[in-house]
């Protein structure tokens, strides 16, 4: 787990923005699937509204597992026709140092009122990384979520040999 979590935070120093949101959008449901066998869109946004209460206000997790569903399987950032969406129906990505502004019913193509959130694309997925690896910090305890955990996909090296009998490179 702890190599999709780097992946996303080397994303980040490349500026691969894309690359990071589309990652660090799973992070919750590879977690949740690590803890309990199996997710759903409950189980996401009660997941994302207890680890990430700095958004309590902002994003609410019905809200953030729409996004999710829109971002990953249409390439969007409208949720507004997601079927988990709570109060918005828009996102901006942006990098500025402007993050976690809402802008509540705001006019937007000559009338027509959406509510939208502007976030910083880097620190909102580096607080999902802090949160996840936080997370796992507090599973190590856990036998059955750290036998999942070793269960992960694995992107090998050249020279590896796996159980002995294949060798990649």
């Amino acid at each position: 787990m702890q190599k999709i979590i780097d992946s996303v935070r080397n994303a980040l120093e490349q500026k691969n923005w894309y690359a990071a949101l589309f990652v660090v959008l799973t992070l919750p449901d590879i977690c949740i699937v690590l803890e309990y066998g199996k997710t759903s869109g409950k189980e996401y946004s009660q997941w994302f509204e207890h680890n990430l209460p700095q958004y309590k206000g902002f994003l609410s997790g019905d809200d953030c597992y729409a996004l999710r569903c829109a971002t990953l399987h249409e390439g969007r950032d409208n949720i507004s026709q997601q079927r988990m969406r709570y109060v918005l129906d828009h996102f901006i990505f942006s990098t500025s140092n402007n993050h976690r502004i809402l802008f509540k019913k705001a006019i937007i193509n000559g009338g027509q009122q959406e509510s939208f959130l502007q976030l910083n694309v880097g620190r909102f997925c580096a607080e999902i990384c802090d949160t996840a690896s936080q997370w796992l910090l507090g599973m190590h305890g856990n036998k059955d979520v750290m036998d999942q955990v070793s269960e992960l996909i694995v992107i090998h090296e050249p020279g590896y040999v796996y159980k002995g009998v294949v060798k990649f490179g």
